[in-house]
């Protein structure tokens, strides 16, 4: 477990910048009891496997309520680093997407005083469009993500179907461990044991959305010697020379195949400027194959202007963003890349600032045709409580393992609107900590 969130230290210093409707039915709630001791406090690094637990036994809004009891036991700065990166894990799984955004703006302070200007020979394309034609002669293509923001999952996910009709059969995730779920690709949709990060509504999105299509969901970043090794980057360049080898395997027994590869942060990088070697240079050397590496984190939107990058924030005053772009330069057609080379990343996706349409972010809604329109005024809740969205089946089948579609924080609201996919039938829940209720809904 150290050494795993010693590579996610690392990560985060790269991202530098890095239906009719009937009646509602509220059932009685169940209610629970916590065991945390609040007298013991643990290293910070710790509650990543303490809130997980606590998901699978009492719930999302319950591992967030205990995780913030420890906020104030942190002083040393290392540790409060660390437990900044917890809150915006376990945040952005509750759909809370601005106090996820929120920690991570204490990660690093507000940014100096600078502009920039786009030259005028730079225009911008649908990343959609861009990544689809030069995907299509590609045989791997690799995207990274910052893993607090579900943002890059629902982009990912929307591009399935394209590159499923460019011949592409298989999506490696590094989140999925599959020793923990062997029954993944059969049951067709994940479970909270189905690996880390995972369980975040927009992530099992994508999964599902991947195997509806036709996808096999494969792990590749399995790790499992130890490495105790206090020499800079040793134990990081084991960790890439792993995944890099499982990926050459696969491609070595499957000559022809065409591969997607979900990774987070600087593992998609193909030329390093110091010895943290990564995944993708280390694929690239040992396989020859150039993947297509696109950076999906670098310019996205942070919890207040001032601390965004003057390419983004030129980007979005210029090129006036509204859907997920790429920045080219017309002449040569090369991308626009802040903070890397062409020799590093190939493409990079600008992504608008997040509009809450319905309560909640619009990006989540990217693609689905279903409006269901659920009342609340007769449903007891508190602001913070989360609104819950399940697939049925899956409820139904998977009990506390099972993992929402949608979940976002309540504010007040009597009527919550939703688009959703259209093939399901959805049950609501409010979680309201310490218990939870369901609501029933009509479906148009």
């Amino acid at each position: 477990m150290k050494s795993t969130v010693y590579i996610i230290f690392l990560c985060l210093a790269n991202f530098s910048f890095i239906l009719n409707d009937k009646p509602n039915i509220e059932k009685a709630p169940v209610t629970f009891q916590s065991t945390l001791d609040s007298s013991q406090v643990p290293k910070a690094y710790e509650l990543f496997s303490f809130a997980d637990s606590v998901i699978g036994v009492h719930g999302y809004k319950q591992a967030v309520d205990m995780l913030l009891r420890y906020e104030s036991s942190y002083s040393d700065p290392m540790e409060k680093s660390m437990f900044n990166q917890v809150m915006m894990t376990y945040l952005s799984y509750a759909g809370d997407i601005k106090g996820a955004l929120q920690y991570e703006a204490q990660l690093s302070s507000k940014k100096q005083p600078e502009s920039y200007s786009f030259a005028e020979n730079f225009v911008i394309e649908p990343a959609n469009a861009v990544i689809k034609k030069r995907s299509a002669d590609r045989q791997v293509v690799m995207f990274n993500e910052a893993h607090h923001r579900p943002h890059h999952r629902a982009f990912i996910r929307a591009l399935l179907k394209d590159f499923y009709d460019l011949g592409f059969r298989t999506l490696f995730v590094e989140a999925y461990f599959e020793n923990q779920d062997p029954q993944l690709n059969e049951r067709g949709y994940p479970i909270q044991n189905t690996g880390t990060y995972t369980r975040e509504p927009a992530f099992g999105e994508m999964l599902r959305e991947a195997k509806k299509l036709g996808f096999t969901i494969a792990a590749y970043d399995n790790d499992t010697a130890a490495c105790e090794s206090t020499e800079p980057f040793v134990c990081a360049n084991q960790r890439e020379k792993v995944s890099a080898d499982n990926l050459f395997n696969f491609m070595k027994n499957n000559p022809k195949a065409k591969i997607l590869v979900a990774a987070g942060y600087a593992h998609i990088v193909k030329k390093s400027d110091d010895g943290w070697i990564k995944m993708a240079e280390q694929f690239k050397n040992v396989s020859g194959i150039d993947p297509l590496s696109i950076d999906l984190v670098g310019m996205s939107e942070r919890f207040t202007g001032d601390q965004e990058n003057k390419f983004y924030s030129s980007a979005n005053k210029q090129f006036k963003i509204i859907t997920p772009s790429i920045i080219l330069d017309k002449n040569t057609q090369d991308a626009f890349l802040a903070n890397y080379r062409q020799e590093q990343i190939d493409l990079q996706v600008v992504f608008p600032r997040t509009k809450y349409t319905n309560g909640y972010a619009d990006w989540l809604a990217t693609g689905y045709q279903k409006e269901i329109t659920v009342n609340l005024s007769e449903t007891n809740y508190k602001a913070g409580d989360l609104f819950q969205v399940y697939i049925k089946s899956e409820l139904d089948a998977e009990q506390k393992q099972a993992v929402p579609i949608l979940q976002f924080p309540l504010s007040g609201q009597k009527q919550q609107k939703l688009m959703l996919p259209a093939h399901y039938t959805y049950q609501i829940m409010v979680d309201h900590g310490t218990s939870k209720t369901n609501v029933e809904v009509g479906v148009k």
